[in-house]
């Protein structure tokens, strides 16, 4: 299917963009017309946890969000940067650049992984409020299961594209793949999910197929923001099927959304089977973990030239 990446004699961005719209639109009506806002959570569902102690499980996230943020901080302050093959939008040709500073926070990897600082940020503070004997707000009990849908979601996706294809991918072309372990990488590509997965067996948060509206939304809006970042700001598009004037552009984005909506149906049956039994979840979690992440220890790719 390589002629869906190739650009035609028409540019596809005026369907790929109504598409976008349109399905924006259907899942804000959704949101706003199936009461699924309305569906608050309760404080010890969210602050709290049945299996550990509740000041055990505020550390645990507290451990969470102080390294999410680190991890962000860590990659705009650093003075090496990172290099990709990024499309540029107008000569519409690969070419090697060196992103520094703010521009480190483009990828969907990055935020991806600030959802995941931010659900902590939220729960770790509830948590707190709960064990020192306090009520939780309603905008936390909101917002925690929409951030924590929403990164779950994504992460998933993350890590199965970069162990599974861009890693391979790039290694296969002769590409440096070291960068990919280094600890940040690795941080947000392999213990986004795993950290993600001990809170989805440990914590108290129900998640439901209507939730995965957020998810795709998040996505929806990074395509926005690909878009505008390529023709008013860094004038790459960092994935170059992203780019809406591509031959199969519609194709390719509705493509990405059924995955994202995929993944999301992954954390919910892992969910579903961590509510029926906790061990049966752990085990089922620890499986798909660690059938998807890769560290440099264990990867083929170690002797790769850097």
């Amino acid at each position: 299917m390589r002629w869906l990446r190739e650009y035609g004699e028409r540019d596809r961005h005026l369907e790929t963009a109504a598409l976008i719209t349109f399905m924006s639109f259907s899942l804000f009506y959704y949101i706003g017309t199936s009461g699924i806002l309305e569906a608050t959570h309760t404080q010890s569902q969210v602050a709290g946890s049945e299996y550990i102690p509740n000041i055990l499980l505020a550390l645990f996230r507290t451990a969470a969000a102080v390294l999410a943020i680190f991890t962000v901080v860590s990659i705009c302050t650093d003075e090496e940067g990172s290099v990709s093959l990024p499309i540029f939008y107008d000569s519409r040709q690969h070419a090697e650049v060196v992103r520094l500073g703010a521009h480190r926070l483009v990828p969907f990897t990055v935020w991806s992984f600030i959802v995941f600082g931010l659900y902590f940020t939220i729960a770790a503070a509830s948590s707190w409020v709960l064990v020192l004997g306090g009520k939780v707000p309603s905008w936390a009990l909101a917002s925690a299961p929409i951030t924590f849908a929403t990164a779950c979601g994504t992460a998933l996706l993350v890590t199965v594209v970069v162990t599974f294809y861009l890693i391979p991918n790039n290694a296969a072309k002769g590409y440096d793949v070291s960068r990919y372990f280094e600890w940040h990488e690795v941080t947000m590509h392999n213990g986004n999910v795993i950290i993600l997965g001990t809170e989805l067996v440990l914590g108290g948060l129900d998640i439901t197929f209507g939730m995965v509206a957020f998810p795709l939304l998040f996505g929806m809006a990074y395509v926005g923001f690909a878009n505008a970042y390529a023709v008013f700001g860094g004038g790459i598009y960092l994935y170059d099927f992203l780019d809406p004037r591509l031959r199969g552009g519609p194709i390719i984005h509705l493509i990405l959304l059924l995955i994202i909506c995929g993944f999301y149906c992954v954390t919910l049956v892992l969910d579903a089977l961590a509510d029926w039994n906790v061990i049966a979840g752990a085990f089922g979690v620890a499986v798909g973990v660690y059938s998807i992440v890769k560290f440099e220890g264990s990867s083929e790719f170690r002797g790769q030239p850097t």
